[in-house]
């Protein structure tokens, strides 16, 4: 909120103070500036602050030109950058004094009050507080408020220490302390006595598993994002289930929103403190409600995430239906696309990956109608496999300790980046705190390693998904065909044209699929031919 005086009062003449003249002296123009962390603060409400500062300047004499407003933004995150305050600081050369109703209104730092002071004393512009008889025109004047902004900073820095404390506490218990909702819970009261508490939303909750399904059977987070967006299914941001912070009234999801929530642990039950989860005396991350996802489910899922985010990954979501799998029949290398006269192209650069090399073969470059190719491939596949069940292959666990023991060493590690990167655990106190939290985390880790050299072998067991490969071929983006085809073993070899036409010689393709496409292409791509077949000879035993 910002008020100005009319044009008579801009047109007064400069009323330059002379070094050694107080604050109190009649005809100075003021601005008064109101700030409050919080609107429910009713002890220092804007309007006692500007009552205050406007008795100020009536008993003194002064002019108003200006009053400024900062609700609801904190004077020590913010700084400096307060939109009110920069309205003050950039008309200084129309005024003479800036009033405020306390040193703390103006500064929370010590450092961000002495920088206001060296800027309005280039101005020659005075600062007076309306609560604090302080004169700050002179030596000891300026001293004596830098000592109270001390005290306003410690002040601060004791009450935000007291309120993290209360928040860890209260986490710890169980307890919900405000801020955003995590997708997947809602605010209840507390059953067990005061306050709030977070119980899984049965529904979001259904949401992030059908998304967590969808990324384990290789769909792209686009494809998904679109779907939900489609499905008019509101984003977590949304305004419907955020009540307090940033919100926003689109329901439209994005790929940066789903890799977000999926890598949020607190879809494991834990809490976080300062983006980070609270942990136990063990050093393991404390859970204190309901998961949504059990550690097996979301290893997966982090594996997969993974996976995604290198390099390779990220071209293969976006890649060509046949890349890896088209081979040149002279020279075996792989064939890739292009683009001529608006049409996609397979073509073979063995030649010119053998030139940087200095050899030289006798392929030319093989290239190949792009769109014609992949309607034949596709016809093989869904040919020999269309009408089979699709059947995901899920992990039996049983006696599987290996998530645990990655869990533990995942919190070793935050431990010794806590001690040595971060400078925490420091004094005598903290180096027991730390060495006790360390031992119990290496002799959990030793525990759980014995209990794996004794478990029984995890075994995978084949859960139909109700789809055939046609209805799954349908649903899936381009990666997630060309996913479908490496599976199948698809090996497509092209030989070179040997007429001319409109239309593609069926005969320049040779479509393998199965074990025998598998064997292929393992040996196209330089890999252990023999490792398939032995997995092959092993699967055929096992049936």
């Amino acid at each position: 909120m910002t008020e100005t005086t009319t044009a008579t009062a801009r047109a007064l003449p400069r009323a330059r103070r002379r070094k050694g003249v107080p604050a109190n002296a009649p005809g100075m123009r003021a601005s008064i500036y109101v700030r409050l962390s919080r609107e429910t603060e009713e002890s220092t409400s804007p309007e006692r602050q500007r009552a205050a500062c406007e008795a100020l300047c009536a008993a003194r004499g002064w002019t108003v030109v200006a009053v400024e407003e900062d609700i609801d933004v904190s004077g020590f995150s913010r700084g400096l950058e307060r939109p009110g305050l920069q309205r003050v600081l950039s008309r200084l050369p129309e005024l003479d004094v800036i009033v405020f109703f306390k040193i703390d209104r103006l500064a929370r730092s010590t450092v961000d009050f002495a920088e206001i002071m060296r800027i309005t004393e280039a101005q020659g512009v005075a600062l007076a507080s309306a609560t604090e008889p302080l004169d700050l025109t002179s030596s000891m004047g300026r001293a004596m408020a830098k000592v109270i902004a001390v005290f306003a900073e410690l002040e601060s820095d004791t009450i935000g220490m007291r309120v993290s404390s209360a928040h860890e506490h209260l986490r710890r218990e169980g307890r919900y302390t405000g801020g955003r909702v995590p997708y997947g819970y809602r605010v209840v009261p507390n059953p067990d006595g005061a306050g709030k508490v977070l119980e899984v939303n049965a529904e979001e909750a259904k949401t992030i598993h059908t998304i967590v399904e969808r990324v384990l059977a290789k769909d792209s987070l686009m494809t998904i994002a679109a779907d939900l967006s489609k499905g008019n299914v509101p984003s977590p941001g949304h305004s419907s289930r955020q009540t307090t912070g940033k919100r926003s009234d689109s329901k439209k999801w994005y790929t940066t929103t789903l890799r977000s929530l999926l890598t949020n642990p607190q879809l494991l039950g834990q809490v976080i403190e300062d983006g980070r989860p609270i942990l136990r005396t063990d050093g393991l991350p404390l859970v204190n409600r309901t998961p949504i996802l059990d550690m097996d489910t979301w290893q997966a899922l982090q594996d997969e995430l993974e996976r995604r985010a290198s390099p390779g990954d990220r071209r293969r979501e976006g890649t060509s239906l046949l890349r890896g799998i088209a081979h040149c029949a002279l020279c075996g290398f792989r064939m890739y696309t292009y683009v001529a006269k608006g049409q996609t192209r397979y073509r073979c650069i063995g030649r010119l990956k053998k030139r940087q090399g200095g050899e030289q073969i006798d392929c030319y470059g093989v290239s190949i109608a792009g769109e014609a190719m992949e309607a034949q491939v596709k016809a093989k596949f869904l040919d020999a496999f269309g009408r089979l069940p699709v059947v995901r292959m899920v992990e039996h666990v049983g006696e599987d300790f290996r998530p645990q023991i990655r869990q533990a060493k995942e919190a070793l590690n935050d431990l010794e980046k806590d001690r040595y990167d971060r400078g925490l655990f420091k004094g005598e106190d903290g180096a027991n705190r730390f060495a006790a939290q360390y031992a119990k985390l290496e002799e959990r880790i030793a525990s759980l390693e014995e209990k794996q050299r004794q478990a029984k072998p995890a075994g995978v067991v084949g859960v139909p998904t109700g789809q055939t490969f046609a209805q799954h071929w349908e649903a899936a983006d381009t990666a997630g065909k060309r996913d479908l085809l490496l599976e199948a073993g698809a090996y497509v070899e092209v030989s070179p044209a040997t007429k001319s036409g409109r239309t593609l010689d069926m005969s320049r393709l040779a479509v393998h699929l199965g074990e025998d496409g598998k064997v292929r292409r393992a040996d196209a791509d330089g890999k252990d031919v023999e490792h398939v077949v032995r997995e092959f000879v092993m699967r055929e035993a096992e049936a």
